[in-house]
């Protein structure tokens, strides 16, 4: 009796082994395929990131509408210009006051100067902002598209798993306890499958909104990021100084300081004591908001670099456990020929190794949407908000 069980065991390790061995060829088929289908597609509907931002660019209202803006507000220039024949204001560091007409043309020029300069600040920061979403996008499809595609391998796996459990539990060599985890895995993991094409679905819908483009469109993704240390050709101090005199939102708050200045300097002389009062207040209000500003913007840029130093030593531990999990796979090969082990256990080292190849490439996207940042500084949270135009 108990040689037939035997027997019946031997049976099922070498359906076991086979099946294991097929499963293999499964994943290699379907990978050779996907490739296939992949550089059809390629030719055909390739996405490159530039092409997407400037999709993007093109389908902005914000731009159109700063467009508009910046024509409004020079043929207002042209008629002060007209009128004048000039369009400027003498600058002063004192309060000076001058009769209700004068002062009446001096706010105009003022005004309007100071919102073609923010108009013209906002929409760098417009352009700036988009580009910046559209990258985040793109990056976090293709790295969640990276992630479904070792997961549904694992669900695979998971699967033949749990059928070649079923096998061993008709034989008596698996209890239900350890047939019921196996399908549980199983399970999970095609849960987590299933919300992640779900997620895909989403940000493929959010994407396409961004960019304008078509609903029966579809793209095929097209950015290569080569990872490297990230390296800098001045200090830090040198570099947070450098951004805190170009950054957009800086100079916004700077240009509250230039119109507050303005207000408190030129007074018309019907002004009351409560107005020069509200004037003063304001101009120390904004000189206020501007050293906070930059203050906020300092400690933003040094975590942002702190954030990159961070992410390069975590790519380092990733690459170690890439190569631990190389190292298994060989071994699992050597054990596998040797009759060891199960073909099976060859494909868990394999996909062990996709993991952790996949780990790395998470970390590649993250360093590298990370110096984007860090090196266009006006997407760090601390730079102040844009002051609204007024027309």
């Amino acid at each position: 009796m108990k040689r037939k069980v035997y027997q019946g065991v031997a049976a099922i390790l070498a359906t076991l082994l086979l099946s294991g061995t097929a499963f293999a060829a499964d994943i290699k088929k379907t990978d050779d395929t996907n490739m296939k289908e992949t550089q059809t597609t390629l030719s055909k509907n390739a996405l490159t990131l530039d092409m997407a931002v400037e999709m993007a660019k093109n389908n902005s209202t914000d731009l159109r509408s700063s467009s508009d803006q910046a024509e409004y507000l020079q043929k207002l220039k042209e008629d002060i210009w007209d009128i004048t024949g000039s369009f400027s204001v003498p600058s002063v560091s004192y309060q000076q006051w001058v009769d209700p007409e004068i002062y009446a043309i001096y706010s105009s020029i003022q005004n309007i100067s100071s919102n073609m300069t923010k108009n013209k600040y906002s929409e760098e920061l417009t352009k700036l902002t988009l580009e910046a979403s559209v990258k985040n996008q793109f990056t976090s499809i293709l790295s969640d598209e990276s992630s479904l595609a070792w997961k549904k391998k694992d669900t695979a796996l998971k699967k033949k798993l749990y059928e070649q459990g079923m096998l061993k539990n008709e034989l008596g060599v698996l209890s239900d306890y350890e047939l019921q985890n196996l399908y549980s895995d199983y399970q999970q993991s095609e849960f987590d499958t299933v919300k992640l094409e779900m997620a895909l679905q989403q940000e493929y819908a959010s994407f396409y909104q961004l960019i304008g483009a078509e609903k029966n469109e579809v793209y095929t993704l097209v950015y290569d990021v080569a990872y490297e240390p990230y390296t800098m050709t001045q200090t830090l101090d040198q570099y947070v100084l450098n951004k805190l005199n170009t950054d957009y939102t800086i100079k916004l708050q700077e240009q509250a300081v230039s119109d507050a200045k303005f207000g408190k300097n030129y007074l018309s002389l019907t002004s009351t004591g409560g107005e020069t009062a509200g004037k003063e207040y304001t101009f120390s209000e904004a000189q206020r908001s501007l050293k906070t500003a930059k203050q906020n913007k300092e400690v933003a840029i040094r975590n942002a670099y702190t954030t990159i130093t961070q992410l390069e030593s975590q790519y380092q531990a990733a690459q170690a456990a890439f190569k631990q999990a190389q190292a298994a796979y060989r071994a699992a090969e050597v054990n596998v020929r040797a009759g060891n082990t199960i073909a099976i256990t060859l494909d868990q080292a394999a996909l062990a190794v996709e993991q952790a190849e996949n780990a790395l490439r998470q970390l590649e996207y993250a360093h590298d949407m990370q110096i984007y940042q860090f090196e266009n500084t006006e997407l760090l949270a601390g730079g102040g908000t844009a002051v609204s135009m007024q027309s």
